[in-house]
Parts: structure tokens; sequence; C-alpha cells
């Protein structure tokens, strides 16, 4: 049994390459996966027409599949509930949504749709941003949740070669219509660029797949992915499974990847086309499908040790929750009464631009040594601490780095980074410029954090900053420029 090629569905099915295909040429229902195992992918729910549910049960209903990424929204594809003719979004109350590995069991949960949003760019005729939310009557709290793939994971995670799942009730053979009771799990590969949008071949288990060219998929919005089995089957997913999940598992766990969305046929040598969940993020956050989560990982810190004084960045950890703020804690001898410990905490908050944030504890002890932990926070609760480091505040100074250098000739005019006395009389502030290769050393005097070194012969050379004060000296990282 298996997860059919094309990722084209019902209600309505969408358009594929110019050729539309009425909902009800089809019973709604995957070629070359598996059955289900009992308690796999609990958060696939059936999409079911509500009038044929109540007169014919829900294997007959059932017509797209959803995914429930938090306890009120389902994540489904937008041709699911748009009339791919007229453009007519479906009602909420057409529509019911079904958990339950078999269709024909009795005990299936029934949930009811109150809200459907569609992405406001979806576009019938190319099939992008087929994404849709639907907002549930009442929470599902019993059912786990799968998180939308944010972006900041996306290049792990849509890697091509990535093994992915993809699982529905759609149809099950390639000539034909045949549809299963219980949901179908299909392996499948995520497919490169060059292939999805670029129009190259993609050799997967010994058969050579067709590619898309840029005009038939926009890889911004689009993944492609496909899978062959050990009897040298074709995986892919078919009609009936449109808006069902692509699931990969990278660091962060399982996530939703992509949304079954088209294909150029069931099982063909084309790969199903997906909708790349990570691009629609701003989407699935204005509908509520982007659940905030606790932070479950600490967070990334790195210190800075200046005389009297630790300056700390706190980064949040690839792959975690949304963060409000990151709170850090400083555990070290008492200046009042050095035999004694004293604890003290700065808060830092990331922006729209940084994700990252920086505070300082001051009035240490410089030259003794400190314990340096921190958290993240969000609405929802804290992270576990991050793993001590020891830091030790310094009088030493800190070199400002090289960064820029522009060239005249033999000379160069440097520009750099403001250098960090650390309240200790500067003595000399210089750029040294060594040759890569042969030659003589060049240097010149920095002054407002500019310089200019002259007769830099040679083509290439390593250059850094040096400051030196009463306490110490220090050098920049290298930075190699080419005349």
């Amino acid at each position: 049994m298996g997860i059919a090629a094309a990722a084209l569905a019902t209600f309505p099915l969408a358009n594929v390459h110019g050729v539309s295909i009425r909902q009800s040429e089809f019973s709604p229902r995957v070629i070359h996966g598996v059955d289900a195992k009992i308690g796999q992918f609990p958060y696939l729910a059936s999409l079911l027409y509500t009038t044929d549910l109540e007169q014919d049960g829900a294997f007959q209903a059932q017509f797209c599949g959803a995914t429930l990424t938090s306890p009120t929204t389902l994540v489904t594809a937008a041709h699911c509930v748009v009339d791919q003719k007229s453009g007519e979004q479906t009602t909420a109350a057409e529509i019911s949504a079904g958990f339950a590995r078999n269709l024909d069991s009795s005990t299936i949960r029934i949930v009811q749709i109150t809200n459907i949003s569609v992405h406001p760019e979806y576009n019938i005729e190319t099939s992008e941003n087929d994404i849709a939310v639907l907002t549930l009557t009442a929470p599902v709290t019993d059912i786990p949740i799968l998180n939308p793939l944010i972006p900041e994971l996306a290049a792990e995670y849509t890697a091509a070669g990535n093994a992915a799942q993809v699982a529905g009730w759609g149809n099950i053979v390639v000539s034909g219509n045949k549809y299963p009771t219980i949901f179908q799990v299909g392996d499948v590969v995520i497919f490169p660029n060059s292939s999805c949008g670029g129009g190259k071949r993609n050799m997967v288990n010994g058969i050579n797949f067709n590619g898309f060219s840029n005009r038939e998929v926009n890889d911004s919005v689009m993944i492609c992915a496909a899978g062959v089995n050990s009897s040298k089957e074709i995986v892919d997913a078919c009609q009936g499974d449109s808006g069902g999940p692509l699931v990969v598992t990278g660091s962060a766990g399982p996530r939703l990847v992509g949304i079954v969305s088209w294909g150029e046929d069931c099982a063909s040598t084309y790969p199903g086309v997906y909708i790349r969940v990570s691009a629609a993020n701003d989407f699935l956050q204005e509908t509520g499908a982007m659940p905030i989560s606790i932070p479950t990982v600490p967070p990334t810190v790195s210190v800075l040790p200046l005389l009297g004084e630790l300056r700390i960045t706190v980064s949040l950890s690839q792959g975690d929750a949304a963060v409000t703020q990151y709170a850090v804690t400083v555990t070290g001898p008492n200046p009042a009464n050095p035999t004694t410990t004293q604890t003290l905490n700065c808060f830092a908050a990331p922006t729209a631009q940084n994700s990252s944030g920086t505070c300082s504890v001051t009035g240490l002890i410089t030259g003794a040594e400190y314990a340096v932990t921190a958290i993240s926070a969000n609405e929802v609760g804290n992270s576990p601490a991050s793993i001590p480091i020891i830091a030790v505040p310094s009088d030493q100074p800190i070199a400002g780095e090289v960064k820029s250098a522009k060239f005249t000739r033999t000379s160069a005019k440097f520009s750099f980074k403001p250098s960090n006395a650390n309240s200790s009389p500067v003595r000399t502030e210089r750029v040294i410029c060594s040759p890569i290769g042969s030659g003589a050393i060049r240097s010149a005097r920095i002054s407002s954090d500019s310089a200019v070194v002259r007769n830099l012969t040679q083509s290439r050379y390593r250059c850094l900053s040096r400051i030196v004060t009463d306490a110490g000296s220090a050098d920049s990282a290298e930075k190699v420029i080419r005349r």
C-alpha cells in the first residue's frame, strides 16, 4: 500500500497544470505507504462534509486532511476550502473535523469548525500560499499538537535528502480509485530546489524523477518530496490527501514542514508539491495556529569581563519557543565582605531585529570568580537555567576590531570598532598589518577609531588593532585585506 504521488486533493481538487477536476469525480478518501500504527500521527484530522457525515458516515464524507497545531486550530490546504472555479470559500458549517485512525470506527471524535481563514495571498492558478487555518468551536486539549516549522529552523528541516513522512486517507492506487479506512503513512525525502523550481532531475533510491521548472513551482513558498520503497514503488500523496501534513524530525523534534498541495499525477516520476510552512509563519501567527509554548531549552550565554563588571549576552537557542525576556543570575563574592556570597540579577529583552539581549552586572570584585546562568521567559513560563559559566571581572583592555579598509594606491584608510580601555590609561593604540608572504610589517597609530597605513605594497595583508594600557595589552581578531 502507499501514499500516491501527486498531492492533489479533493474539495475541490486543485487545478493541475491547467486541468480542472471536479470534486464529484472522486469519492473523498492516499500510494505505496503503510497502515498507520495505533497512536501514530495523533494530530492528523480528516476533514468531512457535514451533510455527508450525517447521512453516510465519516468514510464517505472525508475529502481532505488537516493538522492540529494548537488546541483550537487546524492547518490545511486553501484549495480544500476554496472552490477552484468560482473562488467561493466554504462556510464553517459545511465541514467538520474527525480524529480517528480508522474512519469506520464507531468512536471517531467529531469536532465542529467555527471559522475558516484562507491565506490572503492564495493564488488558485499557481497554488502559491495554498494554506488555510480552521478554528474549532471548542479547544481539543487531550490530543497532542504538531508545531509548525519556524523560519529559523527551515534550513535544517528542509535540507535536500532529509527523510520525511506524509499521511492521509487519499487514493492508494495509481490507476482507478481505492480509498483506505485506516490512514496511510508514506516515507519520502525532501527534494533539492534545483529539482523543485530549478527543473533538474533528481535520483531517489534508483528512480530518476523529473523536476519542476520555476514557471511551475515557486520554491520560496513550495517544497517537493517523493519516496521510493524497497520494492522500487514510488511513494507519494494522492487525491484525498490534500491539506495533510509533511512531517520532518530534527533537532527540535517533529515539525509540520509542508502541506499537501498538488502534483503532476499520482505516483508518477514527478515529486509531490507541498506548501512550505515556514514561509507562512506570519499568517499562522496571525490566525493563532502558531501557539506560544514554554521555552524548553536553556538559552546560549556569552560573557565579556570588564573592570568590576560582567557584560552578559543571552541568545535564543535554535528552535525554541518565542521569548520576551532573559533573566541573568550572577553569583560570587560580596565586595563588602568577600568571605560571603551574593547573588545579583540583570534582565534583557530581544528585539524585533535581534533575538539576543545584553545586560550588565556591576560592582563586582576584579579578579574574583563569578558563576553566570540565564533563563529565557515568555508569558507562558520559563526555560531551564543554562549551565553555569565561570567569569572573572578584568581590568584588561579590549581591542576594537577592524571594520573596513579602503585603499588609495599603496595606502589604506582603516576604520575600527571602538576599543575598551577598561578604565585604565591608554599608552598606545595601533593598527598592525603583516603581509601574507614576504615583505615588511606596516603599522600606524589609531586616532578616533581610524588610521592610515602607508607603503602597503603587497597584495594581501593580515591586519589587527592593538591597544596597550597600564593594565595590559590586547589584540583584535585579524582581518585579511586585499589591495
